[in-house]
């Protein structure tokens, strides 16, 4: 076992728990705005496009250590992408599936590789730990935010 592996199993669960609360939520109420901001549907559909990131960035740092990776415009990829013609559950499965294999990528790293590095154009070189960081603790933030929401879910 590996000084990351309790990070791993959070961030695994932290998708296995958004994808039951986002389930939870009742369908007409999805797309509602939470506090004047992005709906529990843009917020799954936003979750997906920076796992499909991490993914990508994360492969780039350890296989092309020293690369250039692309930025990330999230209103671009929302206001571009048709993700309204494709149903939740398959944005869901897609999301827990994609954060499995991610993570089983990580568990699978030696200690070394989680410093290998890429570069980002405007905010210089990230580590593969940085990365996944970044991105593993992502969903929790946005689980906080849909939780807390007034979508039928939220303790009162």
């Amino acid at each position: 076992m590996s000084s990351y592996d309790p990070r791993l199993t959070e961030w695994d669960n932290s998708v296995a728990e958004f994808v039951e609360v986002y389930r939870q939520i009742p369908i007409d109420r999805r797309t509602e705005s939470i506090d004047g901001g992005w709906s529990a549907r843009e917020v799954l559909q936003h979750l997906l496009e920076d796992e499909i990131l991490f993914a990508t960035r994360m492969r780039a740092a350890i296989a092309d250590p020293g690369s250039t990776i692309v930025p990330l415009d999230p209103e671009r990829y929302q206001a571009n992408l048709s993700y309204a013609l494709v149903p939740d559950e398959v944005l869901l499965e897609s999301l827990a599936a994609l954060r499995a294999v991610n993570v089983g990528l990580l568990r699978a790293l030696p200690a070394d590789a989680w410093g290998r590095t890429v570069q980002h154009p405007e905010a210089g070189d990230q580590s593969v730990e940085l990365i996944a960081t970044v991105f593993g603790d992502h969903v929790s933030d946005h689980l906080s935010d849909v939780k807390n929401a007034e979508l039928g879910t939220a303790t009162r």
